[in-house]
């Protein structure tokens, strides 16, 4: 996945500065200070004429505000508090459902006794609700207790796979029963066949039995694997290629039947009957159940019954906040109506009084309210999503020095809100999307190209930590068509980097530096900069004609903080001019993000290898076992210690006649 990252091209918006002359140009950079002193006291003047006609005229707006506290308020507040503990109490379901872990069980105990208190708050509320929302409370309780009975289910299934897993207990009951079988009566034969007298045909059949045997297991194992891992290199790599070769030997078994002894024969009846029971039964129907949505039953039964109650759930407690929202804003509506009629009561009331500071208080307003109205505005611009939105600054007071701050506050919430997007939709598909990968080659390749293409630079190192060195296994500059150690490219043939951690002197390398420190290292011009050297590239037509100017250089730590790698981009590229510029330092907190998510996706590649080799290795153990077993087996019959000895005699014998027939010959010698 790939994703360009370029600035916002939104226009920055600011109210325009206001034309101000004489005494508005004084007031405008006088501190707040004294502008209050000069309007608070025409301002306590105005209150003392205004203040009785307040009193008769706010009656309603308390009513409202009463209403607002005591009911709309804190429904809209239990309600959302439902909806979060619900999400909680799904995710917690969920995570646990995919990594059994014991603390989400308990956290969704501790999220479900929320929940239930939010409920029984809301339902204590729900006398003063309207009857759509009293009719929503009553069907959010019947679908919350429906919901309660599939938790413990799921937790059930998850902690048992035979219950969960019904593909899993097919094969370890019927399966491991039929194919124990099987291998038992394989054994047995071969041990038959191994105490007949040894030929150029019994030897041949012995054999095939072996192949058989290994041929089986290897089968089992691999049908076994598919059904742990659902992996479907077991299945097609495994399972079908070893299944081949048993079909294989078995047909020569066949043909050789009557080869074979009165009680091979009947062994070989029952092998038959219990291998034709296994193919009809267990691997076809392992694999429809594990190719449809019931391999996992607490997964089905999550997707198919949770998923929608919960998703009622979320929509019935949504309606509920929107309507308390909607009566709210009437409520608010009506106060707002009756704060106008006091209002305009108090305006009629102290028309004199306002006249006598007309000046002044337009004065004071422009100078102070007008400012913070408009750096109101656009604070709620900010609210609602527009971050592009500035204010202006107006003056040299307090309201002016916040205008600075709330801007360069805003400037950094850009940033921030940049950063937190590009985390979400770019490094952490990049990280899904490299954790799929099957290569190792190329697992490598995209690592070091979605980095490239992610920072805009023109080319790139990747390294791999080997004991104290460095190996790099991975060079890309596309301007100059130098593509070593990808996929298609030229093989690798670059040197190892030490960086001996005992050095007294600083690294002289980046890389080096980056994987002693576990830090990361961006250098915005390397000529200028008496830090480090230059690495060597590798190739011709880089060392002397290639300049590298910009260094971002990153360590690829794992969960422990052990650097397993360093990846290295040089020349960041500006995205209009193509210039080589220094790396921005958010993308290097990208780049910090994506390394942990690339070295996951490694880890897991290469635990998977070494379990691959174990197993490997496993299986050859038990094979040179199973030989040594048959060979023994086979020296220590009677019949072969009696041949020995017939040979030994034999020899014996040829001996004493040579020696009777020298002194034949030499009689003279003799004598």
């Amino acid at each position: 996945m790939k994703q360009q990252l370029t600035a916002s091209s939104t226009p920055i918006t600011a109210r325009p500065p206001l034309e101000a002359s004489g005494g508005l140009r004084f007031l405008r950079d006088l501190p707040i200070g004294s502008k209050l002193t000069l309007g608070f006291g025409l301002l306590v003047v105005l209150t003392l004429i205004v203040i009785a006609l307040s009193l008769f005229a706010s009656n309603e707006a308390s009513s409202t505000i009463s209403s607002t506290n005591n009911v709309r308020q804190p429904t809209a507040l239990a309600a959302s508090r439902a909806e979060a503990n619900l999400l909680r109490m799904f995710g917690a379901v969920r995570t646990y459902l995919a990594l059994g872990e014991p603390a989400f069980r308990e956290a969704y105990d501790e999220f479900n006794r929320d929940f239930a208190t939010d409920l029984a708050r809301l339902e204590a509320l729900s006398t003063n609700l309207g009857a759509a929302d009293q009719q929503r409370l009553v069907e959010l309780r019947q679908v919350y207790e429906r919901w309660q009975q599939y938790p413990d289910q799921l937790f059930a299934l998850r902690d048992n796979q035979m219950d969960r897993e019904p593909a899993y207990a097919l094969l370890n009951t019927t399966g491991t029963e039929l194919g124990g079988n099987i291998l038992i009566n394989t054994n047995e034969l071969i041990e038959e066949q191994a105490q007949r007298e040894p030929s150029e045909t019994n030897n041949a059949l012995l054999k095939d039995m072996a192949d058989f045997q290994s041929s089986f297991s290897a089968m089992f194992s691999g049908l076994r694997g598919y059904v742990m891992t659902r992996n479907s290199l077991f299945r097609y790599y495994e399972y079908e290629i070893n299944l081949d070769i048993n079909n294989a030997a078995w047909e020569r078994l066949q043909r050789e039947r009557d080869l074979l002894t009165d009680s091979q024969q009947t062994i070989l009846a029952q092998i038959e009957n219990d291998r034709n029971t296994f193919l009809e039964q267990v691997p076809e129907e392992a694999f429809t159940v594990m190719e449809s949505p019931s391999w996992r039953r607490d997964l089905e039964l999550f997707s198919t019954e949770v998923v929608d109650l919960t998703s009622r759930m979320e929509t019935l407690l949504s309606e509920l906040v929107d309507s308390q929202q909607a009566a709210l804003e009437q409520d608010l509506e009506r106060g707002n109506a009756s704060l106008t009629s006091a209002r305009r009561q108090t305006l009629i009331g102290g028309v004199v009084a306002v006249l006598a500071g007309l000046v002044l208080a337009f004065s004071l307003r422009q100078n102070i309210a007008g400012p913070v109205r408009r750096l109101t505005t656009v604070a709620e611009q900010i609210r609602t999503g527009d971050l592009t939105a500035l204010a202006h600054v107006e003056s040299t007071d307090e309201i002016g020095i916040f205008a600075e701050t709330f801007n360069n506050m805003t400037l950094q919430l850009r940033k921030e809100k940049k950063r937190a997007n590009d985390l979400l939709h770019v490094v952490i598909p990049l990280g899904v999307a490299l954790s799929s990968e099957r290569d190792f080659q190329r697992l490598l390749e995209n690592i070091l190209v979605e980095a490239m293409d992610f920072c805009r630079a023109d080319g790139g190192w990747l390294f791999l930590r080997e004991a104290n060195q460095l190996r790099c296994v991975m060079l890309r500059i596309p301007s100059k068509q130098i593509n070593i150690g990808s996929t298609d490219g030229t093989p690798l043939t670059f040197p190892l980097v030490a960086h001996n951690s005992t050095d007294s002197a600083p690294p002289r390398y980046t890389i080096t530096l980056a994987a002693l420190q576990g830090e990361s290292v961006n250098v915005s011009d390397l000529a200028n900069d008496q830090r480090f050297d230059l690495l060597e590239m590798p190739h011709p037509d880089l060392s002397n004609n290639y300049i590298t100017t910009s260094l971002l250089t990153i360590p690829l730590k794992n969960n422990q903080g052990d650097v397993v790698g360093v990846l290295e981009l040089f020349n960041a590229r500006d995205p209009e001019t193509e210039q080589i510029i220094a790396f921005d330092s958010n993308l290097q907190q990208m780049m910090e993000s994506y390394s942990s998510l690339a070295v996951a996706a490694l880890e897991a590649y290469i635990r998977e290898q070494v379990l691959r080799q174990e197993i490997h290795e496993l299986r050859i153990e038990i094979d040179e076992v199973k030989r040594q077993k048959q060979v023994s087996e086979i020296v220590d019959t009677e019949l072969f210690q009696d041949l020995q000895n017939r040979a030994r005699n034999l020899r014996q014998r040829r001996q004493r006649d040579k020696n009777a027939t020298e002194k034949t010959e030499n009689p003279s010698e003799e004598g």
